[in-house]
């Protein structure tokens, strides 16, 4: 948790953010194990997709608590978005994409990521509950 966020509700801050691009967040009382959802990403990433996909889940998670985990879950979302789950869903099932994930995920841990969001602009990471204003300023910086 952030400061000024509890077990059940983000940081103030963090919800004006929020509201401010139209976005509902309610803190699920529980976090999911996300590797079939980042799995997933990987299938729609290939289709072009994965921005939909990534909003989707987003969305499902903050708005709704759905459990990001459950294949069936997974499922609905991804063909909400166009894709295929008869191709995807046996992938998931067979960890087809799991080491890439994984490299994904030790990538980012070598680059100092340790937990979400993060945001690596011109070689400077910032983590955390980051405001508009300071990503703003990262990347006129760099620009």
């Amino acid at each position: 948790m952030f400061d000024g966020e509890t077990e059940t509700e983000l940081s103030p801050a963090a919800q004006e953010r929020a509201r401010a691009v139209g976005l509902v967040m309610r803190r699920p009382q529980w976090s999911p194990n996300t590797m079939l959802a980042h799995e997933a990403t990987l299938y729609a990433r290939e289709k072009g997709l994965d921005g939909d996909l990534h909003h989707a889940l987003a969305r499902a998670y903050w708005e709704r608590g759905v459990d990001l985990s459950s294949l069936e879950i997974l499922g609905e979302i991804a063909r909400g978005c166009g894709l295929d789950w008869a191709e995807l869903a046996p992938r998931l099932e067979s960890g087809h994409y799991r080491d890439r994930v994984l490299q994904e995920y030790q990538a980012a841990r070598d680059q100092g990521v340790t937990g979400t969001p993060a945001y690596l602009i011109s070689g400077e990471l910032l983590g955390g509950d980051v405001s508009l204003e300071d990503l703003r300023s990262a990347v006129e910086k760099a620009a």
